[in-house]
């Protein structure tokens, strides 16, 4: 297992995790909804999203060093309830695929757990290219209830260890940010930290309409000590 998590860190680990302190929105209704109504008309305020976000499947592109990548993102909470560290929870599916010049990269697949009502993020679950590992959150604060341009704040902290032990092997903090683009208000969660001694980071920009998340405008991650910014492909929903 130790193997396998430092051989996968070089790009950007964990892509996925650090959506997870944040995974808000409450059925956002993709980019068809998005590019079928007009952004507001410059926004200064808008509620925030309902917890947990629903993302739907989203195309995203970069391009570094002359590689070409190319990626699928998604969160889609799940029906029921399961069993999570001794306590019954609820749970979303956080999906991730990346290729570099057409080539598989990087298979991501992300649980989620928290309590509802109100949301209370537990911990996470992932895999990573057939690696596996934990993540225990020490400390959340949730978003306020409006979220403002020029807001900004903390949004929670914990600690990764190796699956199913309590051998600690990093660290992650996140704090989010509002920003405003082509008329559309942007809830950028921004998450740092280390894992085997290994620098992480990654931001991740939801478009928030109407009190939704209606759709992911950019990824960025940090590869090789290189931030990648990966743009959607919702063409002529916002400008950058």
């Amino acid at each position: 297992m130790t193997t396998t998590l430092r051989d996968v860190i070089h790009f950007a680990f964990p892509g996925l995790l650090l959506t997870a302190l944040t995974a808000c929105g409450g059925g956002g209704g993709g980019y068809s909804a998005m590019q079928s109504s007009p952004p507001p008309q410059n926004p200064e305020s808008v509620p925030a999203p309902a917890q947990p976000f629903m993302i739907y499947s989203t195309t995203l592109s970069a391009t570094s060093g002359g590689n070409s990548y190319a990626g699928t993102y998604s969160e889609t909470p799940n029906m029921g309830t399961t069993m999570f560290d001794g306590q019954e929870a609820n749970s979303s599916t956080i999906s991730l695929t990346i290729t570099e010049n057409g080539s598989a990269f990087v298979t991501e697949i992300e649980s989620v757990f928290y309590l509802e009502n109100p949301y209370q993020p537990l911990g996470v679950a992932l895999t990573y290219n057939g690696g596996q590992f934990d993540f225990l959150y020490n400390s959340t604060n949730p978003l306020p209830s409006t979220l403002t341009v020029g807001d900004s704040g903390p949004l929670g902290s914990g600690t990764y260890y190796v699956v199913n032990t309590n051998n600690a092997m990093g660290s992650l903090t996140e704090a989010y940010s509002v920003t405003s683009s082509g008329g559309w208000i942007l809830l950028n969660t921004t998450a740092t930290g280390t894992v085997n001694g290994q620098s992480i980071s990654q931001t991740i920009s939801y478009v928030v309409n109407a009190g939704f998340a209606a759709g992911v405008a950019s990824v960025e991650i940090l590869v090789d000590g290189t931030t990648l910014h990966f743009n959607s492909d919702c063409v002529g929903c916002w400008d950058y």
